[in-house]
């Protein structure tokens, strides 16, 4: 293989139950692209308790799949080992570290990657053949930009009440993917820090609005909350995110993007979805009142609680 290494980089924990059908999307999104033009690596970090769920198996399911073995690295026992270079065959590396927390498995997926090109995929979401080369592409044709975004869009249930949760992914907004975005490695911040509950929001602000740009056709789909509880679970972490971005790293708000005005969401949205938004957003509000306050008491330690319906890819 003489292309260049593209490191495909899973953050994932290990009770997460959609690894395995997540896996298998990614590689037929690899296998779309021209397979002569890269060869791959597929690093997973699974962190949390070991013992928990089934991320090890599914991850080893799938390289039994494509004949090639698992290289299986403590990472909590010190320096990260070498395993084999990429070829015409795949590598599947699992990173195991027993700390929770995505901020810990990013800056251990950076620091093991041997791709030029980092694409960091969440273990929950599905994506479409060629998604992963519209994101190479984008970034191989922008020499000025660290970050290449797909586009998250949502599977709603026909539920009056995913209805309300779809409401804002009918606007485009210009923010980088958590989900999935492409990276130049050595333009990366070397690290970020630990107890951060939205890392890619820091990291979007840190290389700011000018180092991003977004793949054209490249999108990512994400399963909505189903219930009232599992919004708030999820929610109530993403605002928790903003009070602490906002409070422990304030110089970097002026690096954000602008984002859409009133006229520009009335343009996206028929009347029936500007409602739903409107109803969205007021559960958004009281999401953040209970962020702010959580904070304020420094209740941030228990804030990855699993929202178990967005997990659920097997139901209608």
């Amino acid at each position: 293989m003489t292309g260049p290494v593209v490191t495909l980089a899973v953050p994932c924990r290990t009770d997460e139950p959609a690894l395995g059908r997540t896996l298998d999307l990614a590689w037929a999104s690899w296998s779309a692209g021209p397979a002569d033009r890269r060869a791959l690596e597929l690093v997973v970090c699974l962190n949390g308790d070991p013992q928990s769920g089934r991320g090890m198996a599914d991850l080893q399911a799938f390289a039994r799949q494509r004949a090639v073995d698992v290289q299986v690295i403590d990472a909590d026992a010190g320096a990260v080992a070498a395993w084999p270079a990429p070829s015409a065959t795949p590598v599947v590396a699992a990173l195991c570290t027993a700390r929770a927390g995505k901020a810990i498995a990013w800056n251990l997926l950076r620091r093991a990657a041997r791709g030029d090109t980092i694409v960091f995929l969440d273990a929950d979401v599905w994506l479409a053949p060629g998604t992963l080369e519209r994101l190479l592409t984008s970034l191989d044709t922008a020499p000025y930009a660290v970050l290449a975004s797909a586009r998250t869009r949502c599977a709603a249930r026909p539920t009056w009440f995913e209805a309300v949760m779809a409401a804002p992914y009918g606007v485009e907004f210009p923010n980088l993917s958590p989900q999935l975005y492409a990276a130049r490695r050595a333009a990366l911040p070397a690290a970020m820090p630990e107890g951060l509950l939205e890392p890619e929001r820091w990291l979007e602000l840190t290389v700011g609005a000018d180092g991003i740009v977004r793949a054209p056709g490249a999108e990512v789909v994400v399963r909505l909350p189903a219930t009232l509880g599992d919004f708030y679970r999820q929610r109530i972490r993403i605002e928790l995110a903003k009070v602490q971005i906002a409070r422990e790293h304030p110089e970097l708000l002026a690096r954000a993007a602008p984002q859409p005005g009133l006229r520009a969401v009335l343009r996206q949205l028929e009347p029936s979805a500007l409602a739903r938004l409107g109803a969205y957003l007021a559960l958004r509000q009281s999401a953040h009142v209970i962020a702010r306050h959580w904070y304020a008491r420094g209740q941030v330690r228990d804030v990855w609680r699993q929202a178990a319906s967005t997990k659920r890819w097997d139901t209608a």
